[in-house]
């Protein structure tokens, strides 16, 4: 902001005034959290987001509420997220989430900061999800962690449907399984394994609770995360576990495992080629590079061996169209069977 752009008059008057009350208040919800934790849960609660609406968000990017739009509450919720994790507060929330259900979270990790302190997560998606699914269907969610596409698809899919978790962190799962129970949702079949290309074990290296969502089988995405430990876990490939499990199908797919996701489609081609779900899929070039894979790589196994076209969400629109060679991946991208290309685009 140039001088020039300074609010003036009664405006600056204002901005001064709001700053003012939102350091008090900055400094008093700290000081609750510290030395009267219930009443500290409780304001917090107080000034959280009402329960998130579906809608598209163009251009949504990482806690863009608070980095980008500098939001007067959001900024009252970031200071209590800062406080957390400078002292090494473990302060629980339990938060409105999409269709009437909730979800846990804790105060100074990245989902907390998303959920709680800006109030959204990736919503362009989640709208998209809502379009597309329907009672009765079958979800495969690989990678669950915390369990928010979990909880929405099975909300969406209703007693009829059922949701797959695939989460093998024993840490991240616990929280998956406390939310699937505290949301009553009997539809939901948690699986403690990751899913590869074929059978076997792994080492699953476990990121800092901060960055809880960043758990993978190879390398890190980002330099400044570091593995404070890892588990020794599972792999089974999709394709078996189907059987195993006894599924009529499989229609839709959510993939987030941190560089995997060439694997996993690999142990899923007899799912891909039998029921042609929709794939909801994470496409970042650190972490694909991470495993010997790439997005060139995850792009041409969806295309050629598979059959399928690619969407990304526009970033001026918030939707789905279909990826050209003169458009980038978004961080997250849809694959659709090439004979429903045209069916999809016009739900979404």
């Amino acid at each position: 902001m140039t001088i020039a752009d300074r609010p003036k008059g009664f405006a600056r008057i204002l901005a001064d005034y709001q700053w003012k009350v939102g350091h008090r208040l900055d400094r008093i919800g700290c000081w609750l959290l510290r030395h009267a934790p219930a009443s500290g849960r409780a304001y917090a609660m107080v000034i959280s987001r009402r329960r998130p609406q579906l809608r598209r968000y163009p251009g949504w990017t990482f806690a863009a509420e608070y980095y980008i739009e500098r939001r007067w509450t959001a900024l009252r919720r970031a200071a209590l997220w800062d406080c957390a994790l400078e002292h090494g507060l473990v302060v629980p929330l339990r938060l409105p989430w999409y269709a009437g259900s909730s979800v846990d979270v804790t105060l100074g990790n990245d989902h907390s900061l998303c959920l709680y302190v800006s109030g959204s997560f990736e919503p362009n998606e989640f709208v998209f999800l809502d379009r597309v699914l329907a009672p009765g269907m079958v979800v495969v969610d690989v990678g669950a962690n915390d369990g928010l596409y979990t909880i929405f698809a099975a909300c969406r899919v209703g007693s009829t449907g059922r949701v797959v978790s695939f989460e093998p962190s024993s840490r991240e799962r616990a929280k998956l399984q406390l939310n699937v129970d505290h949301n009553n949702l009997k539809n939901v079949v948690v699986v403690p394994s990751a899913l590869g290309a074929a059978a076997g074990h792994a080492q699953l290296h476990i990121a800092p609770e901060l960055h809880s969502g960043h758990n993978t089988l190879g390398y890190f995405a980002y330099e400044d995360v570091v593995a404070v430990h890892s588990e020794s876990v599972a792999v089974e490939t999709l394709d078996a576990v189907v059987g195993k499990l006894g599924l009529p199908r499989v229609d839709c797919m959510k993939i987030d495992v941190e560089g995997s996701e060439v694997s996993v489609l690999e142990g899923a081609r007899h799912v891909l080629e039998t029921w042609r779900p929709i794939l909801l899929i994470e496409a970042n070039e650190s972490a694909l590079s991470s495993q010997g894979a790439s997005t060139a790589m995850l792009v041409e196994t969806l295309r050629a061996d598979s059959g399928y076209e690619i969407l990304v969400f526009s970033p001026s629109t918030g939707g789905v169209e279909l990826l050209t060679d003169e458009a980038k991946l978004s961080a997250n991208i849809v694959a659709v069977p090439k004979e429903r290309v045209a069916e999809i685009l016009s739900k979404a």
